[in-house]
């Protein structure tokens, strides 16, 4: 049986559905943006977490132009420093046939041993073979080749060292170096492109034979980048060492990070403002809603209703309201935060980037927006309980008006 408060709960929202609708709208835009953007920003942390974790991306990077293979030794004796790899890396101009939109590649040289750290991941085809005249063999980073529709088998030129050389994609592959692939911090998927090769071929193409000119470091469990950074600086000094540093200024994943802390800050700031909005307007309409219904406030008292139940009774106005905003904000928030990370997987390159949704993020919604009502209506919902029933029978009393003190001034 509808208890006769309730009956009237539903009769105001039917008179006041229009006013009710509009504030559940704001209520909702402020619940999709939170869920939308830190959806997203939790979605892109975690699988960029996971990746870094399985692939072992390194934690200082250094760029020089020239070091002979045996002063890895002494790069591996750094004092936290748990494992240190050597590379080979050089920029390219790379052509195809039939296009005339200009293209740079970075080729990259591999060992036949096991990466330990940065590991390149097979999407397609196989690793690069050791060059035996005619092409070389290369795997080609999985953005470059799908902006390209290019697949194994397909060649490619590429001018290296002042010599045009033949490269035949035998592979697609994607790497966390590489996870935004750019230069110069530009998403041009379709004018830069990974290369990976035999490192002998390309140590023979630039004349690198038993030399590296880049290096990266895996630190060790409790180890901080600072030292570490310091002592790689005075090693490769010697050879024109770049300044090393850590993964803040590593590009893909400074890039990366920027966009995460974004949609954080972007599911802070807008949620905030709707839902000040929607807080100010229930306010309003609830003020004036009480305004008009004091007579109706002081039968109830005089019946005998007492005030926590007519607190009760106004609150569920607000928390039905309220509501209605939250189920369609979560709707649209889940659908839009797919949206979002289906876009950034064009330009961001997992080998899985999933979206999930936390129980908790879903918690912390209901949580924002029930407590931003609640409290947005607190005092309204306070000061009709306080009324005498005597009191409420008669008109409100006039605001008390005074002059500012600029109006004294």
């Amino acid at each position: 049986m509808v208890k006769a408060l309730d009956r009237k709960l539903l009769r105001d929202l039917r008179l006041m559905w229009s006013q009710a609708l509009t504030i559940a709208l704001v209520v909702a835009s402020g619940i999709a943006g939170f869920i939308t953007s830190f959806s997203a920003y939790d979605s892109l942390a975690w699988s960029r977490d996971r990746y870094y974790a399985d692939a072992r991306f390194a934690d200082v990077f250094a760029t020089l132009k020239r070091a002979p293979l045996a002063l890895a030794n002494r790069l591996q004796d750094i004092p936290g420093a748990a494992h240190v790899q050597t590379s080979l890396s050089h920029i390219a101009p790379i052509s195809m046939d039939a296009v005339a939109d200009p293209m740079i590649g970075r080729l990259i040289g591999l060992d036949n041993t096991p990466q330990r750290l940065n590991q390149v991941q097979l999407r397609r085809g196989r690793m690069p073979q050791d060059h035996h005249g005619g092409a070389l063999e290369v795997v080609v980073s999985e953005g470059f080749a799908q902006a390209r529709q290019l697949q194994p088998g397909d060649a490619l030129n590429a001018l290296m060292n002042g010599k045009r050389e033949k490269l035949r994609i035998v592979g697609i592959a994607l790497s966390p170096e590489y996870i935004f692939a750019g230069l110069g911090g530009s998403p041009d998927q379709r004018g830069f492109g990974v290369f990976w090769l035999d490192r002998q071929v390309l140590a023979a193409a630039y004349n690198m034979q038993g030399a590296f000119n880049q290096v990266a470091v895996r630190l060790s469990p409790g180890a901080t980048e600072g030292p570490v950074i310091d002592q790689l600086n005075r090693l490769l000094e010697p050879y024109g060492g770049v300044s090393a540093h850590g993964r803040d200024l590593q590009m893909s994943h400074m890039i990366l990070s920027s966009e995460i802390k974004e949609q954080q800050v972007l599911g802070t700031v807008l949620p905030s403002i709707f839902l000040a909005v929607a807080g100010f307007l229930l306010h309003v309409v609830l003020g004036r809603q009480i305004a008009t219904q004091r007579e109706q406030i002081a039968a109830l008292k005089a019946l005998g209703y007492d005030n926590v139940r007519i607190a009760w009774h106004y609150l569920k106005m607000v928390l039905v309201i309220v509501l209605i905003g939250l189920v369609l904000g979560l709707a649209l928030g889940a659908a839009l935060g797919h949206w979002f990370v289906g876009i950034y997987a064009d330009v961001f390159r997992f080998p899985a980037l999933s979206y999930r949704i936390r129980p908790a993020l879903l918690l912390a919604a209901v949580a924002v927006a029930l407590g931003s009502a609640v409290l947005a209506t607190l005092g309204a919902i306070r000061a009709t309980v306080k009324l005498a029933p005597a009191e409420a029978m008669r008109p409100p009393s006039p605001g008390i008006y005074r002059a500012l003190p600029l109006e004294h001034w």
